[in-house]
């Protein structure tokens, strides 16, 4: 029996101007449907790996920043980013280039920040469950990126650097997982691993200079997939539950291939929980929002996640609860018990769109 109750799950990003603003707002619309409540990876994490690069990479001695994102320009009408995030890429095109400096010794992360971050947030998740703006039963939720993820699309131009850093990212990692449990009590805890850099290397064999991929890494791209799981999992403490967020990007709204159908992900999700040795409580998928078609969801039908739960990304802003209807109606044909989500993170939308964005979910899973 899985362990995941809620019908909904906040992906991770979500606009607001602090941690206390986007949980009581969420609290407040979705409470009831919630497992889990993110603190919405404002300021840097909102730009998802790019507090990785802004914060620590950019910052490390032993790293040469090779580029970084253009700066904001206020008079380019396709320019989408606000002034002062000149750390944010436009495009898959623009972002942070690093590799490692020769003759600094062995690559070195004394911490990531993720674990600071939640520690900050987690004290007013607390406040608010004492308020009873919280339910009592939600989890505090973390997202970090797996290693790919975190690594792969800053090492465009430096093929060298890719296992000293894997290697560094992967031990940093691990630091962070384990202080997670020691500053946040395991039983309040919510691990999500952000999966996209693995997706996207799995969908391309490994090799796509338009994405930022123009060297083949080491082995299998498969492969490395599940051992970062498994090597990276290990490490989450038993009481707390573990997801596994796939992705096919989301940068500028784009994403950095249509995926043909479920296939891959549904591939990815099999191997993933069948690898990992503790159990894993939730898998999301994307569903993009002009796929309402049986083809796309035909693969669910070789879907083998043992007691995770299945959070389906079929919510969409742009087309409402009606469009949503539509794909949640083609998804209940080809698979059941699962719950709903938008296809990623919704951090870089507008504040304005976010009390709709919550009525759509409200009336999604009242159809569930």
């Amino acid at each position: 029996m899985s362990r995941v109750t809620g019908s909904v799950l906040l992906v991770g990003s979500v606009p607001g101007n602090n941690a206390h603003a986007v949980m009581d707002s969420c609290a407040k619309g979705l409470g009831d449907s919630l497992f889990a409540l993110p603190d919405g990876e404002t300021g840097y994490r909102q730009g998802w790996i790019n507090f990785l690069a802004a914060k620590t990479y950019a910052a490390s001695e032993q790293l040469e920043s090779i580029t970084r994102p253009q700066p904001v320009d206020p008079d380019d009408p396709d320019e989408w980013r606000a002034p002062g995030m000149d750390w944010m890429p436009r495009g898959f095109q623009d972002h942070w280039q690093f590799k490692v400096k020769e003759g600094t010794g062995p690559l070195h992360f004394e911490h990531l920040g993720y674990a600071q971050e939640a520690r900050n947030s987690y004290q007013t998740f607390c406040t608010l469950r004492d308020q009873g703006i919280i339910p009592q039963g939600v989890r505090f939720q973390v997202s970090l990126p797996l290693i790919e993820s975190g690594t792969r699309l800053f090492l465009g131009h430096s093929p060298e650097s890719f296992q000293p850093m894997w290697d560094t990212y992967r031990d940093a990692m691990r630091r962070e997982v384990m202080r997670l449990s020691q500053e946040i009590p395991p039983r309040d805890l919510a691990v999500q691993w952000d999966i996209a850099a693995e997706v996207a290397s799995i969908e391309s064999n490994d090799h796509d200079p338009m994405l930022g991929l123009p060297w083949d890494a080491p082995g299998d791209p498969f492969e490395r997939y599940v051992q970062a799981l498994v090597d990276l999992s290990q490490h989450v403490a038993d009481e707390t539950l573990l997801g596994l967020h796939l992705c096919y990007g989301d940068l500028g709204h784009k994403h950095f291939k249509q995926p043909q159908d479920l296939g891959v992900v549904v591939r990815m999700a099999n191997a993933g929980v069948a690898a990992v040795s503790r159990p894993v409580d939730f898998v999301h998928m994307p569903v993009p929002r002009n796929r309402n078609d049986d083809g796309y969801f035909a693969p669910l039908a070789d879907l083998a996640i043992a007691d995770a739960k299945l959070f389906l990304g079929l919510v969409h802003h742009t087309d409402g609860i009606r469009g949503t209807l539509k794909r949640l109606e083609t998804a209940q044909k080809h698979a059941g018990g699962f719950g709903i989500a938008t296809e990623c993170g919704f951090g870089r939308r507008l504040p304005e769109t976010i009390p709709a964005l919550m009525r759509i979910h409200r009336e999604a899973v009242a159809r569930l």
